[in-house]
């Protein structure tokens, strides 16, 4: 059996970077690639795990893991086409990918994950712990609203830890924000680096980071992991495929926004 770190560093000696969502502390006692899939820039694997948790219980999870592919040609990422997005109604898109406040940006967040989950068969319930909750069978989907990456969201994040503690694991929980929150006063480096400090935490304690598109409400990008859901995952695998290619484009945009600003 290997520790987290260590599958991690065979599949970097093998030329891929991929990396399992979970501490590298943790003992892998099996694992299986499900699927392999091309995605902007590298490749794509589902894995299942089976791996042994701080609490010494041996736990089985699937998650969809990207990293790029040493020596092999970046391919040029290509636009998802709505019609094969496997989400059957579509909320309009936005001209602008900035927001003029914190509510404004609050209320798209929380219009667009419930579209989705609407989308998928849950139905929204009270729950005065959470921003969102929704439920389909009996099974919760469970959602707190951040807006951004910042010391409340992290805080958001807990609260999410502890009401799964409360509720138990056979549930959703995530934590909804913007794509891009420049507008909102969040540099994009500030992101990746709250995303960098904290993702080990939430992977661990099985809480979803889900960012919606500014431009496009139909499009959230799933990070950290997976619903259990088999529509909803297939969703956030059509999502992910999608995320280098539209972060990229952002970059350029704004670059390009600069450049023009200065003449």
């Amino acid at each position: 059996m290997l520790t987290v770190k260590e599958v991690n560093s065979t599949f970097a000696e093998r030329g891929l970077g991929v990396k399992l969502p979970l501490p590298d502390h943790f003992v892998v006692k099996a694992l299986d690639v499900l699927e392999k899939r091309d995605v902007p820039g590298g490749m794509g694997l589902l894995l299942s795990v089976r791996f042994i948790n701080d609490q010494q219980e041996e736990v089985s999870d699937i998650f969809f893991c990207e990293g790029e592919v040493k020596g092999r040609r970046r391919k040029a990422p290509q636009a998802v086409e709505l019609k094969h997005l496997p989400k059957s109604q579509l909320l309009p898109h936005r001209s602008t990918d900035s927001f003029a406040s914190d509510d404004e940006a609050r209320t798209y967040i929380a219009e667009a994950f419930s579209h989705l989950l609407q989308d998928k068969g849950y139905q929204p319930v009270d729950h005065e712990a959470v921003d969102l909750c929704f439920e389909d069978r009996g099974d919760r989907f469970y959602l707190n609203l951040a807006v951004r990456c910042d010391d409340a969201a992290l805080e958001k994040a807990k609260e999410m830890a502890e009401l799964r503690l409360k509720e138990g694991v056979d549930h959703e929980y995530g934590l909804a924000m913007l794509a891009f929150q420049e507008s909102l006063g969040v540099p994009l480096l500030h992101q990746d680096r709250w995303m960098f400090r904290n993702t080990e935490y939430l992977a661990a304690n099985r809480i979803g980071i889900y960012a919606v598109d500014n431009w496009n409400p139909n499009l959230i990008y799933g990070f950290t992991i997976y619903p259990q859901s088999r529509e909803l995952k297939r969703y956030f695998m059509v999502t992910a495929s999608q995320w280098q290619m539209v972060r990229q484009r952002y970059v350029a945009g704004r670059s390009q926004r600069r450049r023009e600003s200065e003449l």
